[in-house]
């Protein structure tokens, strides 16, 4: 019979203890602490000490804090098999808790480990303790945390939201950045709704912040977790105080609580008082801010069409000297920040005898903190088809300029090209006054081809006038007459009537951007496909009910949506889709849903809503 003490599993975990010894015998001994830079007066926190070995720890003099529990033991182990050679690492971490109560800068706490005869010490790190605002207040959610089996969580005092704008008056058409954060004394594991608030009267560009990160903050005196949730660029399209609604959130916390040990193994593991962490569900939303809107100023110039920044224009030719039905390359450039997406084309007038194309536009926008700017390339190409001296005007446009509060003009210097006589024979010379080429088309050739199609022929001394034909032309000329005024008049009533071309458009708009939005689908760009999609949806929506861009909400929607007694379940469908495209753009990636079933069901509840109208 065999010995117990002979097994092979006995061998195996004689061999790997052996192992482990001898790779623990011949690895560098590590001793670190992890411990925060600030603290407030009257709050609680925690020193972790982590080492690689199993040694003898001397427990550190907490001379300038008030030492609360400790040390929470805790170990782990890991194997790595590499080139067939095992590789171990241990890691055991020793944590205090301590209660900051004097005001000032301290030095971290330095803890020694005994290891094999050698002593090794943490280094010195410091500890800056700043003043609460109340520490009446601090001693009161201190003490609320000792509760262990209270089920009805508050979170007032530890988690709020709240929306902050970089200004508090602005004129119209002024950016304004706009930054909605959510404070927590306690640690964030996770967000789990965001409702955008309302932004009636503005106009808004999201900023890319990507993905979300933890950071501490001082407000009033206390410290706080803070997480950054939007950013965008806000701007006033109406004058007088505007409002931005309240915003809901819903996150999950983690908070620390506190009971006695229950028995004596706790008491020397933990000490007299032990402290677990508990997560707890809170659902917050943010106060109503106002911003004061300016209207700009009465002396507007000509043309202006209500760009509010600062802007440059930059113009060149790649010539100024060419042959007759050579092309040349005019380059117009735009730059500067603010509202640049407002900016039209340039009109320009030229030569009756250039021909010139639609100019190729592109454009580089950047939307940050700072705010938004960028250019615009407007690239035209010219043939001049007449030789001559010919101008090309310059192009100018007014802007207002919120920090000199005056309206500025930037203008492009006119070019004067001259134009040669071409290669070919087709270019017309020496024409007569008031004569131009559409006019004169057979200069520089000497002989017409002869006509070898001679087309239909009519029998000698047949004529139209008296005849039939012509007596039925004059009785029903009137008829045609009337009939064509009325659909004229009518044609005219539709385009005069704004809402009603909009409401006809508003279907095939959608279909546009919904066709872009699939596009961006296949090729897996996250940010324009929510962006199209969201655009699809609003447009649709203010298009079909005349609602101007600055009484954009969904409440607005919601309410024109009820008045048309569409179901209310299609309403529903219609705000979460919209809010599901909002929040897709900062949301992290496990919590975005799934972009194609939020393409169809746009696409079905466009075709609900259109079904309901008729």
């Amino acid at each position: 019979m065999k010995s117990p003490n002979t097994t092979p599993t006995n061998y195996f975990l004689a061999l790997l203890l052996l192992f482990l010894s001898i790779n623990a015998w011949s690895q560098e001994v590590k001793f670190t602490v992890d411990a925060p830079s600030s603290v407030v007066q009257g709050e609680q926190f925690q020193i972790t000490y982590t080492t690689n070995v199993s040694g003898e720890i001397k427990n550190p003099d907490f001379k300038n804090f008030q030492f609360l529990g400790g040390p929470s033991t805790s170990s782990s182990t890991s194997m790595q098999i590499i080139n067939g050679r095992t590789l171990s690492s241990t890691s055991i971490s020793y944590t205090y808790y301590l209660s900051a109560n004097q005001l000032g800068s301290f030095k971290t706490p330095i803890a020694s480990l005994t290891y094999k005869g050698k002593v090794y010490k943490t280094t010195a790190g410091s500890i800056e303790v700043l003043k609460g605002a109340n520490t009446a207040q601090n001693n009161k959610q201190s003490s609320a945390t000792q509760e262990t089996n209270d089920e009805s969580f508050n979170p007032d005092g530890l988690v709020f939201v709240r929306s902050i704008l970089s200004k508090k008056q602005v004129y119209v058409g002024e950016p304004v950045l706009l930054t909605q954060k959510l404070y927590s004394k306690e640690n964030i594991t996770n967000i789990t709704d965001f409702k955008e608030p309302s932004y009636t009267g503005f106009w808004k560009e999201v900023i890319d912040i990507g993905e979300l990160k933890l950071s501490r903050e001082v407000v009033n005196g206390q410290s706080y977790n803070v997480v950054i949730l939007q950013k965008a660029m806000i701007f006033p399209q109406k004058s007088g105080k505007l409002s931005i609604g309240s915003f809901d959130l819903s996150a999950v916390i983690q908070i620390i609580k506190k009971r006695k040990a229950r028995d004596r193994f706790e008491q020397m593991m933990y000490g007299n008082i032990v402290q677990y962490y508990d997560n707890q569900n809170v659902k917050v939303n943010s106060p109503v801010i106002q911003l004061n809107v300016k209207d700009l100023p009465n002396n507007k110039p000509s043309g202006f069409s209500g760009v509010v920044g600062h802007f440059n224009i930059k113009a060149e030719v790649d010539k100024k000297e060419v042959k007759a039905n050579d092309a040349i390359n005019l380059k117009i450039t735009v730059s500067g920040e603010g509202n640049i997406e407002l900016l039209e084309a340039p009109n320009l007038v030229f030569p009756p005898d250039f021909e010139v194309y639609d100019p190729k536009l592109t454009k580089q926008i950047s939307k940050t903190s700072e705010g938004i700017s960028g250019k615009k390339n407007y690239d035209y190409l010219i043939i001049p088809r007449q030789e001559g001296e010919f101008i090309i005007p310059s192009y100018s446009f007014s802007y207002f300029n919120p920090h000199t509060e005056h309206y500025e003009n930037c203008s492009s210097p006119a070019f004067t090209i001259k134009v040669l006589k071409g290669d070919g024979a087709q270019v017309a010379t020496n024409l007569p006054a008031g004569a131009n080429r559409d006019e004169i088309k057979y200069i520089g050739k000497d002989i017409r081809y002869l006509m070898l199609e001679l087309g239909k022929l009519e029998q000698i001394d047949t004529h139209y006038f008296n005849s039939i034909g012509h007596l039925l032309s004059l009785i029903l000329s009137p008829f045609f007459a009337i009939g064509l005024i009325f659909l004229i008049k009518k044609q005219q009533q539709r385009r005069g009537n704004r809402s009603l071309m909009r409401l006809k458009k508003a279907n095939a708009v959608a279909n546009k951007r919904l066709k872009m939005a699939q596009k961006y689908l296949k090729s897996n760009e996250e940010a324009p496909f929510y962006e199209e999609l969201s655009k699809a949806l609003w447009g649709y929506l203010a298009d079909k009910f005349n609602i101007s861009l600055s009484e954009l909400s969904m409440i607005n929607i919601q309410s024109h949506l009820q008045a048309k007694n569409v179901e209310q379940q299609q309403i529903e469908e219609v705000i979460q889709i919209l809010e599901s495209c909002e929040f897709a753009r900062y949301a992290p990636k496990q919590l975005l849903h799934n972009r194609q079933d939020l393409y169809n069901s746009s696409i079905h509840i466009i075709s609900n809503i259109e079904k309901s109208l008729k």
